[in-house]
């Protein structure tokens, strides 16, 4: 009896020594998530920090008696963003709380831009709750195709009470543009932002097409603005492109990467597409490239600086891989060098 007695306050006790040793592992488990929960929100708040500027933001009753709250983004990180900013409002007649958001003017916020946002609200029916804050931020890993030219005055029109930004845009690519329009903050004699500003939007854009833009500011504001600045162009989402190669003939392609592609045409004397390309990263990074040609053709071939791209190549950090779906779309993904460089890729329409 008095051994059974024993051994069942033995097997109590090693049973209490487990349960104390599972719950000291719960509670350290708990509090290294604890330590680095706040390490890695901080990890995230430093990059966007780092990388994604907001400037000081400025209020202003508009013509209507609505509050206008405005300020800049800026990206000075190393690859194109799109960015959503949030303002917390309070309903005044039920004291709630909710949140609006929206994007900046840009879709799309190439390394070293920036774009304007605007938040109008109801004075009457809403007051706002703190600053408006970034909330949302994702890497797009969409070129920037450099077949824009903008041509504009920073000065306000000369002889006009809006004091509009005025000007013209025209498609200097190969390829047609959709739902183009232009952006820009508004400043008064001390340099201070006193408006945000986009322009009306230009459905469809056709390559050599120059079209007129104006962005009206508010006619509050209007009495005050000495200049613009940070004037951009905000261009619809197409997931493809679709690039002429003559005789009524085209074919459907979509490049990815952080890239910046310049003079970007088919050349129909040796069947490629050609272009200039940089990587946004310094060293260098990936580039992939999609192909849906309106025939079958026995190969595709990829060259930079006039010589074959090869697995061999220097600076590759990254095979080359060059992939038939069927019959008619190509996959292409290989590795850009740091630095500019001239691209051609062959066999587009007749064989390589």
């Amino acid at each position: 009896m008095i051994r059974r007695f024993l051994r069942s306050k033995q097997t109590a006790a090693l049973s209490l020594v487990s349960v104390s040793i599972v719950t000291l592992s719960v509670l350290l488990l708990l509090l290294q998530f604890i330590s680095l929960a706040p390490a890695h929100a901080a990890a995230v708040t430093d990059i966007i920090n780092n990388s994604i500027k907001m400037t000081k933001q400025r209020s202003f009753v508009d013509a209507h008696g609505k509050l206008n709250v405005i300020g800049v983004v800026d990206n000075n990180g190393k690859v194109p963003i799109s960015v959503s900013v949030s303002l917390n409002i309070i309903d005044k007649s039920s004291g709630v709380i909710r949140t609006l958001t929206d994007p900046t003017f840009g879709n799309i916020l190439y390394p070293f831009t920036g774009a304007p946002f605007k938040f109008i609200i109801e004075p009457n029916q809403q007051s706002v709750k703190g600053t408006a804050f970034i909330s949302s931020v994702k890497q797009i890993p969409v070129p920037y195709y450099n077949v824009i030219r903008l041509d504009y005055s920073n000065m306000p029109a000369a002889n006009s009470s809006n004091k509009a930004l005025v000007g013209t845009v025209q498609n200097i690519g190969p390829f047609n543009l959709h739902d183009v329009s232009v952006y820009a903050s508004v400043h008064d004699r001390n340099g201070i932002q006193i408006d945000s500003v986009k322009s009306n939007v230009i459905n469809l854009l056709k390559p050599g097409q120059e079209a007129r833009f104006i962005a009206l500011p508010d006619f509050n504001t209007a009495p005050h603005i000495y200049y613009y600045s940070c004037a951009g162009v905000s261009l619809g989402n197409d997931p493809m492109t679709t690039l002429d190669i003559g005789k009524g003939q085209s074919i459907l392609y979509d490049i990815r990467g952080v890239l910046r592609i310049s003079d970007f045409r088919y050349n129909a004397a040796n069947d490629s597409i050609m272009f200039a390309v940089k990587h946004y990263n310094p060293d260098g990074g990936p580039m992939s490239l999609k192909l849906v040609r309106n025939s079958a053709s026995p190969s595709v071939s990829i060259m930079m600086e006039g010589k074959m791209y090869n697995n061999n190549n220097d600076n590759n950090n990254s095979a080359l891989s060059v992939k038939t779906m069927d019959a008619k779309t190509v996959n292409v993904d290989l590795f850009v060098p740091s630095g500019d460089h001239s691209m051609q890729i062959k066999g587009i329409r007749n064989a390589a």
